[in-house]
């Protein structure tokens, strides 16, 4: 294995066992006003979501409102694209209790869940309120503060990080041979890639694991100009996580992915 890729491997992994989780965990539910969110799409198209895990209660107001305030500073320079989630941190508060919550608190348009999918254990030790910021379309964590570790100086910079990513991921789609997706993330069985190339290309898909082992997925093969779909059943492996590597000719590109079957 290359040299750059085996450190490119050793980073990541210290990055996580150092900061927990990396990625956002995806969920498919109602909010309170009967409108259904599915996260990744959500931050697939661009959005930035924060969600804040409250009880309804003045402490939880104090340290989530300055998240609230970081994502209103946004919506004249990007309106739209940075929204505020409130969910109830065990979801054993009605709708109707939040709802008031947010108005007493001076939260207004806030997205407000009451449900057991949406759980902060997902984001590691839980608090009252908790806050992520998610964004990208890896999916990424740019912020995950408890209690008054919570402010306005962090989340917007958090905000601010997931933004810049966003545009710079833009730019570079645009020179770049290959536009991958990889999803979902986490794998449960099977992995769908999504890529483009400008040209004709003979592409090769590797899995490159967590010791380093190089797996061929689809050896070279010729792909036209456009965009391509392929699908690899990954029941058979091990949980952790790996790389998804496409190259051709010119170069190659890597993509981390987490398996969890």
């Amino acid at each position: 294995m290359n040299k750059t890729l085996f450190f490119f491997l050793l980073y990541f992994i210290s990055i996580q066992s150092i900061n927990g989780q990396t990625y956002a965990t995806n969920f498919i539910e109602d909010d309170c006003d009967g409108i259904s969110h599915n996260l990744f799409n959500e931050l697939d198209a661009g959005n930035i979501i924060v969600i804040s895990w409250i009880m309804p209660c003045p402490p939880c107001a104090t340290y989530s409102y300055p998240a609230y305030d970081a994502v209103q500073s946004f919506s004249s320079s990007h309106p739209g694209k940075v929204h505020f989630y409130i969910a109830d941190d065990y979801a054993n508060t009605s709708c109707v209790i939040l709802n008031n919550f947010a108005t007493t608190y001076n939260m207004p348009n806030s997205t407000i869940f009451s449900n057991a999918n949406i759980t902060m254990s997902d984001y590691g030790v839980d608090g009252m309120p908790k806050v992520v910021v998610l964004g990208g379309t890896n999916h990424l964590i740019y912020l995950n503060k408890n209690d008054d570790k919570i402010n306005y100086s962090n989340v917007h910079a958090a905000i601010s990080a997931a933004i810049t990513d966003g545009l710079s991921s833009i730019d570079e789609q645009e020179e770049d041979i290959f536009k991958i997706k990889t999803y979902p993330n986490p794998i449960t069985n099977i992995l769908n890639i999504s890529y483009s190339t400008k040209d004709r290309e003979e592409i090769e898909i590797e899995l490159i694991d967590p010791l380093g082992k190089s797996i061929i997925l689809k050896e070279k093969h010729v792909k036209h100009k456009g965009v391509h779909q392929e699908e690899f059943n990954l029941g058979s492996l091990k949980n952790g996580m790996y790389f998804i590597k496409l190259s051709n000719a010119k170069q190659e590109q890597v993509k981390t992915v987490n398996i969890l079957n």
